[in-house]
């Protein structure tokens, strides 16, 4: 047997053998950082327990989805001065409305969010 194909065949078993046991092949990846909530934004994001992606907002939106929310908002963190309405339906429409307080931390199991606006608008 020519030394070539033999030689060639034990140093690619080599390079599986390390590439396969190498600590950067078996670890998962480092989680994404989360994206940080900005003081003076109102922060949804797409699960509960304020994970998932997430859509931060100054003025608020008419459907969330449009910001990659497709589920709608599952948590919330107004971080802002005045209180914002969320409704469960995109428009401003659904079955009723919360009303989240300045500072205040909300998530829900039941209905998302679908839009919202800050208490100053003339619709909320």
């Amino acid at each position: 047997m020519p030394v070539f194909p033999l030689f060639r065949k034990v140093a690619l078993a080599a390079a599986s053998l390390i590439l396969a046991t190498s600590p950067s092949a078996l670890a998962a990846p480092p989680p994404k950082a989360a994206e940080p909530c900005y003081v003076e934004h109102f922060c949804l994001w797409g699960r509960g327990q304020f994970e998932g992606p997430m859509a931060s907002y100054t003025k608020g939106s008419r459907n969330v989805a449009g910001q990659g929310l497709t589920r709608g908002g599952w948590s919330a963190w107004n971080r802002t001065s005045e209180a914002w309405c969320l409704w469960y339906k995109p428009g401003y429409a659904g079955g009723g409305k919360s009303v989240v307080k300045p500072g205040e931390k909300v998530s829900v199991t039941f209905h998302p969010f679908k839009s919202l606006l800050p208490r100053s608008a003339w619709r909320c």
